[in-house]
């Protein structure tokens, strides 16, 4: 066996981080032995994918996953169904004073209770996806899943993962140049 038949099978993951990653899933601590086998193997994953044509990157909060062929990325359905999802329960939260970054990740949820189609703008907002039912938006929950960023117990109990700091990272960073361009009107709330 030579050395980088030895190296591969040192990592104990490779087929099914690769699996993962190139089904577009977002790896994060939450998923433990998957996880820590990639941090403490990431410099010889990332040479392995590379050499793969693959480009491993690590985002916010040790979330890990593929980056997109930017050639061949456009914005799809699903993308836009995942990214108005959590937008509306973004805006929602801080709407109810809340810290939306960390109400997502550390609060747990339930589908009867989320705003997307209780709250009527949100509601119109989905629609713009054709997510016009509870069916439809756990249909986007089981793909959130899919992709790794949340868990969706029973079809009705969700918990977010450290990946949706993909979102929220996003979002904030949005947020705080519109904070700083208005202030007046955060000082008219109060």
């Amino acid at each position: 066996m030579d050395k980088n038949d030895q190296e591969l099978t040192s990592l104990r993951f490779v087929k099914e981080l690769f699996h993962h990653f190139s089904s577009g899933y977002h790896l994060s601590i939450d998923d433990g032995e998957l996880w820590a086998d990639l941090t403490a193997c990431e410099v010889r994953y990332r040479e392995l994918f590379d050499s793969l044509g693959y480009c491993l990157c690590q985002g916010q909060a040790g979330v890990y996953y593929f980056e997109p062929d930017k050639e061949r990325v456009s914005v799809n359905t699903v993308s836009k169904k995942f990214t108005l999802f959590m937008a509306v329960l973004y805006d929602y939260l801080a709407d109810q004073g809340k810290d939306p970054v960390s109400a997502i990740t550390e609060d747990h949820f339930l589908v009867k209770d989320l705003p997307h189609l209780r709250v009527d703008q949100y509601r119109q907002i989905m629609e713009k996806v054709n997510v016009k039912n509870e069916s439809d938006l756990i249909n986007v929950l089981n793909r959130l899943q899919k992709y790794g960023f949340l868990d969706l117990r029973d079809n009705y109990l969700i918990l977010f993962k450290k990946s949706v700091s993909r979102f929220t990272a996003l979002f904030a960073e949005f947020v705080e140049p519109l904070k700083s361009e208005y202030p007046e009107e955060e000082s008219n709330d109060a």
